[in-house]
């Protein structure tokens, strides 16, 4: 039989704060996570982060906290994503999450059958949980279709999940394709670092300035 816990996998803000709620609800829970820290994509010493290192939160701090638990008053209007990473390793310690964790565990498979959800981290026995939540996130793989010309261009090409360092533009001509918050932030990086810049469009965009 399965035991009435709730599986939570991945500590990121998505499941630490379901860890809070559930622990505020007195419902035994336990967070498998395989790095070796909480944060999610905002720790970029997880492997597979696609955080780079000029990124920082594209909403405004006083609207981004969790609840009852505002981001500190000396971050800026836009924290940088190291400040966000504290502010999560924060979240967790006020809350007592880290002792619901279970980090390094890298989940193989889930199942379901009539014990419930059969959670089978890497190298153990699976185990039933009456509840499973999925907090993996977001953004951890590329995914982009052949661009027109591409096996023939001869110069390099990458996805913004692979971008990390202004330094890699430096005194190239890039273009971006795309003006989602990566695109933006990338093409921003680019006008400061290398020859030219350029961002490519599918239609028209408002840029609006934060402040």
């Amino acid at each position: 039989m399965a035991n009435h816990q709730v599986a939570i996998i991945g500590a990121g803000p998505a499941g630490l704060a379901t860890g809070r709620v559930l622990k505020l609800l007195g419902i035994p829970f336990t967070i498998f996570e395989k790095h070796s820290d909480v944060g999610g994509i905002w720790d970029r010493t997880n492997e597979g982060s696609p955080m780079y290192r000029s990124a920082h939160f594209i909403s405004s701090k006083t609207m981004s906290g969790h609840v009852d638990f505002p981001m500190p008053d000396h971050y800026p209007d836009y924290p940088s994503n190291t400040q966000i990473l504290s502010y999560i390793h924060s979240f967790a310690s006020e809350y007592g999450l880290y002792d619901h964790i279970r980090f390094n565990s890298h989940i193989e498979s889930i199942e379901l059958n009539e014990d419930g959800w059969v959670v089978y981290p890497k190298g153990e026995v699976g185990k039933s949980y009456r509840w499973l939540v999925c907090a993996s996130g977001t953004n951890w793989f590329p995914n982009r279709p052949e661009l027109p010309g591409e096996s023939t261009f001869t110069g390099q090409i990458i996805h913004s999940v692979n971008y990390d360092d202004p330094e890699t533009l430096r005194d190239k001509r890039v273009l971006v394709v795309g003006a989602g918050n990566s695109g933006v932030d990338i093409a921003c990086d680019a006008a400061f670092a290398s020859k030219s810049a350029h961002i490519s469009l599918r239609r028209g965009y408002h840029f609006v300035p934060k402040h």
